[in-house]
């Protein structure tokens, strides 16, 4: 009900308690949960929100096809998934996880070939959290061999952006 309420009714509902949409869990970082399913090599974008975020995605998969015609970037989603998303309210990573790896397009394609291809030199995950030294949940010091792109922008063209994306949900 609160979320019908135009334009700020998800404040209501996070006063009431509620997990903010689109449902951010950060569960696929937390302990060692990464070591399941983050590889050495892999790369994962943590930029804030509004702050471009699927260009710089756009941006490293183009780096990692060495901007070939051969791969498809498509949706964001399937070319560098987004493990703190959940996809509907209660599921949990672990759901999450499973349907990464087996879930198939209406076209037939498996989605694990957008995002985990055999010949791609990396794979590409999005993340808005931020390193566990700073109170976040990115292992920075526990994997090395894991990068990670951080970006930031002007905070006040930040904000700005927030208006616009808000006004069209």
């Amino acid at each position: 009900l609160l979320l019908k309420v135009p334009r700020y009714g998800f404040v209501l509902w996070a006063m009431a308690g509620q997990r903010l949409p689109p449902f951010l869990s950060f569960d696929a970082f937390a302990g060692d949960e990464h070591r399941t399913w983050l590889r050495d090599g892999d790369l994962v974008v943590a930029v804030a929100a509004k702050s471009g975020t699927t260009w710089m995605l756009y941006c490293s998969h183009q780096i990692r096809t060495k901007a070939s015609d051969e791969f498809d970037f498509g949706d964001v989603s399937y070319s560098t998934p987004w493990p703190e998303m959940l996809q509907a309210p209660g599921q949990t990573w672990e759901a999450m996880k499973a349907l990464l790896n087996s879930t198939v397009l209406p076209d037939g394609t498996r989605l694990k070939d957008y995002w985990d291809h055999p010949k791609f030199p990396f794979r590409i995950f999005k993340s808005h959290a931020y390193p566990r030294d700073a109170g976040g949940t990115l292992p920075v010091r526990e994997r090395p061999r894991v990068r990670y792109l951080a970006m930031v922008r002007n905070h006040l063209d930040q904000l700005a952006s927030f208006a616009p994306f808000f006004d069209q949900q």
